[in-house]
């Protein structure tokens, strides 16, 4: 299963759609690739499970393919309640 450990953000990066891209393992202490946003969303689309690995907390969460209502696709963390877990939480590249 492929973890995302950072992300690269545009300006000013206050919102998942400002994802451009993001540093995946398929281990969560594996070597990193670079994916962009639209690869990670179609993957999740064909059924490919992507979770995030914070570095320091440890923490893990489901992520989820989204189409906002300007029809960009983004991927975005599952809502549980936990804001620590976030996807705009991890580290920058």
């Amino acid at each position: 299963m492929p973890f995302i450990h950072a992300v690269r953000v545009a300006e000013p990066g206050t919102r998942n759609e400002h994802v451009e891209a993001v540093t995946v393992s398929q281990l969560t202490n594996g070597p990193v690739r670079i994916a962009t946003r639209e690869a990670v969303h179609a993957d999740i689309i064909r059924g490919t499970r992507y979770r995030t690995l914070h570095p320091v907390t440890h923490e893990q969460t489901d992520v989820a393919a989204r189409v906002s209502s300007r029809g960009t696709r983004y991927v975005a963390t599952v809502a549980n309640d936990t804001e620590t877990d976030n996807l705009l939480r991890l580290p920058r590249f």
